[in-house]
């Protein structure tokens, strides 16, 4: 590896680590089979601030949630706990408003359930970016973690891969193939890393939770 590329990786990195990139078990963002999860995070990541773990804490508060709630996969789980069973896991109230309001609207449109999610589906899109506060971006984000692919979710993927590894390098004409390759090797010196310092006590870190690290801080900062 030439010093350039030493340099690239070195940056790429460390742009991981300000945004709180950290390997977690059974909790990394990925919530194909946690609806009511993927809608926190979207609603909890609007507008997050972009540096620091998860922006703002949102990672931890999901976390939290998730070992609360356990294998859980129900949007109605939302609006059976209500705003004082939610309260430790989404304190603003203005958050707290936009979460109840969007899953009773989706919950209205049919989705209960993770299966339950359309990709293409104009009526729960709408369902959701209908919510007040709520940008049109959420329905992306949302489908994002529930790991649905669209054309449009693709695209919106590369372009935040793309400016996350061309901003942390600052190389601006990255080919996606090296891209790509910066961010496995990447994932993998954040895996040693973590390994070294947590003495192998910590999960295996991956490049879907690299990926998914920087979704989040893209959409927060994209939302912002």
């Amino acid at each position: 590896m030439s010093s350039s590329s030493d340099a690239d990786l070195a940056a790429v990195v460390d742009a991981a680590n300000r945004i709180g990139a950290r390997p977690f078990k059974n909790a990394t963002g990925d919530w194909a089979s946690s609806v009511e999860v993927a809608l926190l995070d979207t609603i909890l990541s609007i507008g997050a601030q972009v540096d620091g773990v998860y922006g703002a804490g949102v990672l931890p508060r999901l976390r939290a949630f998730k070992a609360f709630r356990g294998p859980a996969d129900m949007m109605r789980v939302v609006a059976t706990l209500g705003p004082v069973g939610l309260a430790d896991f989404v304190p603003e109230s203005h958050q707290m408003d936009r979460l109840m309001s969007a899953a009773g609207q989706l919950l209205d449109a049919g989705i209960d359930t993770a299966a339950d999610v359309d990709s293409n589906s104009e009526q729960q899109r709408t369902a959701l970016i209908s919510t007040a506060g709520v940008p049109e971006l959420a329905w992306q984000y949302f489908l994002i973690a529930l790991g649905r692919t669209t054309e449009d979710v693709t695209a919106l993927k590369d372009t935040w891969l793309d400016r996350f590894v061309q901003e942390a390098t600052g190389q601006q004409h990255l080919s996606a193939q090296r891209r790509d390759a910066l961010l496995v090797e990447a994932s993998g010196q954040l895996d040693a890393e973590h390994q070294r310092k947590s003495f192998g006590r910590m999960p295996g870190f991956t490049m879907p939770q690299l990926h998914q690290a920087i979704f989040r801080t893209e959409y927060a900062r994209a939302t912002a």
